[in-house]
């Protein structure tokens, strides 16, 4: 069977291969206007994204400039305050401050007894207190007797796991007998 599409062109019904073919023209087109349109969409993208990340890094630059005066300032402050930081740590902030010593020292003193040294030394592990003096006999007690209630008292002041090392010594002067002592605590 032949079959003879008599109509003119215009009004003729195209279709398959031949058709298609026709229309490749306008599907070209449409391809290309479309493929150049998402081109220029990520183009100007990528521009603006550069354009960000150029202005980023000079950012970048100038706050690392900025961290580096920090760091350099931070360094001078702490070599600087690295002393009075120790001071501070070793006796105005430590657990066991140096004035309730000294205060104890002063407060329990008798006047039968003088003080010539008084130090202070805090290490690591083991933190010290040295009183040397000396003491006259009073009336009915001893001088002995009055450096050991001395130094018992002064020593109630201290924490609980203190130890007391005394050395005393006898001298006699214009016959005046004078005890001298020394006295070391010792504290964790």
């Amino acid at each position: 069977m032949i079959l003879i599409n008599l109509l003119p062109p215009q009004f003729r019904k195209e279709g398959g291969l031949h058709g298609f073919l026709r229309n490749r023209r306008k599907i070209a087109k449409v391809g290309g206007i479309t493929l150049l349109a998402f081109t220029t969409i990520f183009y100007l993208q990528y521009q603006l994204n550069l354009r960000t990340v150029k202005e980023l890094e000079g950012r970048w630059r100038s706050l690392q400039k900025d961290v580096q005066r920090v760091t350099e300032l931070q360094g001078m402050m702490e070599t600087g305050v690295r002393g009075e930081k120790r001071f501070l740590d070793r006796y105005v902030t430590s657990l066991f401050p140096v004035t309730t010593i000294l205060g104890a020292v002063n407060e329990f003193l008798p006047d039968s007894i003088w003080l010539v040294e008084l130090k202070v030394s805090r290490q690591a592990k083991e933190n010290t207190f040295l009183i040397k003096g000396f003491s006259l006999p009073l009336g009915h007690r001893s001088s002995i007797q009055d450096i050991e209630k001395y130094l018992r008292d002064v020593k109630g002041k201290f924490p609980p796991k203190t130890e007391l090392i005394l050395t005393t010594s006898r001298q006699t002067k214009e016959n005046r007998e004078l005890t001298l002592f020394t006295a070391i605590f010792k504290w964790p």
